[in-house]
């Protein structure tokens, strides 16, 4: 039988729950070899967490501080760099149109 979380307990990143769910999206990124969601560069997945600023490192696409309800949730998890994740903090996340096709 599984046990429901509290919805009023605080979140942390060093929650068991939380940490099952990064173990998870990190080897779906690593295989994917997918890049950073802010700057689009490549991420180094040999890098150890929290030491490297290009170092992979989960960044809550709408941030817990906004919307603690979808702290767990894996589908609002996005690959970033520790530096890029940091350095946006709980701000929104500026959208681009991408690459363009040309030069101009």
């Amino acid at each position: 039988m599984t046990t429901r979380r509290d919805p009023n307990r605080k979140w942390t990143s060093h929650d068991y729950a939380y940490r099952k769910v990064r173990k998870r999206f990190r080897a779906a990124c690593a295989k994917a070899n997918a890049e950073c969601h802010l700057c689009g560069q490549e991420i180094d997945y040999s890098l150890p967490d929290g030491r490297d600023p290009g170092a992979f490192e989960c960044d809550h696409f709408y941030p817990v501080s906004k919307r603690p309800d979808l702290a767990y949730d894996a589908t609002n998890l996005r690959p970033a760099h520790m530096d890029c994740n940091r350095s946006r903090g709980d701000a929104e996340v500026r959208q681009t149109l991408g690459v363009p096709s040309e030069d101009w």
